[in-house]
């Protein structure tokens, strides 16, 4: 398996791939319209504009095929962290979910780090070493995944500040290189 930056020229594929599994794992939690709202923002021209802005897009490569994607929103929220149904609990989540925070620590230093949450997530997410930082956000409320149901999870990093979460791959061998085989 491989994890790189991703190129413009996958924004149709990460669109495709984010968007079935938005479907399959968190749309039966959405109203209509918060469900349209969510494809509508998965899109391929609403990828290539994010990767445009800014938000840095990684993928999880298996034999050429994306298996996972994280995405960072400057400074520092997880945009979006999907990986194939049949490869979850198979540490790539864990290891596009590092580097996303790696890169956040490096362009943001001692940072807060936030993510909306499906419901369906939430385990994964406290896994990840996040918490809660309110309560359940019920209908009415679009969060940015255009999720009228989500629960907002953060997690402050900087262990070399004293803070909470040690990561247990060194930092050099995450940031000294884009591409990692694992």
């Amino acid at each position: 398996m491989k994890i790189r930056f991703a190129e413009k020229s996958e924004a149709e594929a990460i669109s495709r791939f984010v968007s079935e599994l938005a479907v399959t794992h968190i749309g039966s939690t959405l109203q209509v319209d918060g469900l349209e709202n969510l494809l509508r923002s998965t899109d391929v021209e609403s990828t290539i504009t994010r990767m445009t802005d800014g938000f840095p897009h990684w993928v999880a490569l298996e034999g050429g095929a994306i298996v996972g994607i994280a995405v960072v929103k400057p400074p520092s929220h997880i945009y979006h962290l999907f990986v194939r149904s049949d490869r979850q609990r198979s540490e790539i989540g864990r290891r596009l979910m590092n580097e996303a925070l790696w890169f956040i620590s490096d362009r943001s230093g001692r940072a807060t780090v936030t993510v909306n949450s499906s419901l369906s997530a939430v385990d994964a997410y406290r896994k990840f070493g996040f918490r809660n930082a309110g309560d359940e956000v019920l209908d009415g409320v679009v969060s940015e995944f255009a999720s009228s149901r989500c629960r907002e999870i953060y997690h402050r990093m900087a262990p070399e500040a004293g803070l909470t979460k040690r990561w247990t791959r060194p930092r050099a061998a995450v940031c000294s290189a884009r591409q990692h085989d694992y």
